[in-house]
């Protein structure tokens, strides 16, 4: 049971992942009510559920796929730690304790919005991903919703400009953080039967995509800043200065180091989305 709660129950949950769409509907949810609130506890616990359960069912479905990468072959599904069976239960227990929680809170736009989610990632996305490379480009829409979800939950409108802006943000970044993966284990994901962009394209030529998505992710935060987001002198050089440590990384990795680390762009997109979360919701806080 102890190895369950701290090894197999998190890697199947994706913790991390969910962790980061839970992050994201909170950093919406404060730009929304311009505070930090108990009130977000019911409507985040929620949609943290509904992304473990969606997370679950991924692996389910593609229990076959993990079992051939390196990378995921000792997820609990491909190395029998569970049993699909076993998985399909959790999934529901969470999905329906997500949803569960959600209407207690009569927060019916993040149950409708949370129920779309679950058939574009599960429903559409994870088909799409064996039948072209750019899946991505259309799935990264399943990360944008829980932003939604968390604006709507703290009373905004999903028309509202300032959360059009962040759900732009998180489009943009989710796609060069999944090609960098795709990058780095691209044989991997060959072997599993996913199509690669380097099928399409030539590593050099894929690299220069990367870039450009990566400019425009930097770009799209300094929209923010542009639009209002950050008042403070000092966000303002830190989101500056972090775009530009970034870009330097990115095109000293991809264009001249022997030995490209994936893994440290990867790992560094990670922070860059953190940090710039972190301010949008430090800037409520402390206006």
């Amino acid at each position: 049971m102890r190895s369950f709660l701290t090894r197999i129950f998190p890697e199947l949950i994706r913790i991390i992942i969910s962790l980061t769409v839970t992050l994201s509907a909170f950093a919406a949810w404060v730009v929304a009510s311009g505070k930090v609130s108990v009130k977000s506890v019911v409507p985040l616990a929620g949609i943290f559920l509904l992304a473990c359960g969606a997370s679950v069912l991924n692996q389910i479905q593609e229990k076959e796929q993990d079992a051939k990468m390196d990378r995921t072959k000792g997820r609990p599904l491909p190395s029998g730690k569970l049993t699909s069976q076993q998985a399909f239960l959790i999934a529901l227990l969470l999905l329906f304790s997500g949803f569960g929680i959600l209407a207690s809170g009569y927060y019916w736009t993040c149950v409708i919005l949370g129920i779309l989610n679950i058939l574009w990632y599960n429903g559409f996305y994870t088909w799409l991903k064996k039948k072209t490379a750019f899946a991505v480009v259309p799935g990264a829409l399943s990360g944008v919703i829980p932003v939604f979800m968390g604006w709507s939950a703290a009373g905004g409108s999903l028309a509202d400009r300032p959360v059009l802006l962040l759900a732009f943000f998180l489009f943009i970044w989710q796609i060069p953080h999944f090609w960098l993966l795709m990058l780095k284990y691209g044989d991997e994901y060959r072997l599993a039967g996913f199509p690669v962009m380097t099928d399409i394209f030539n590593k050099y030529q894929f690299r220069n995509i990367i870039l450009a998505w990566m400019i425009g992710a930097t770009g799209t935060s300094l929209l923010l800043v542009l639009s209002g987001f950050w008042m403070f002198f000092l966000s303002i050089v830190i989101i500056l200065g972090m775009n530009l440590v970034i870009l330097a990384l990115f095109f000293y990795q991809l264009y001249f180091a022997q030995n490209p680390r994936y893994r440290l762009l990867f790992i560094t997109m990670n922070v860059f989305l953190l940090l710039v979360l972190s301010l949008v919701v430090l800037e409520k806080i402390f206006p």
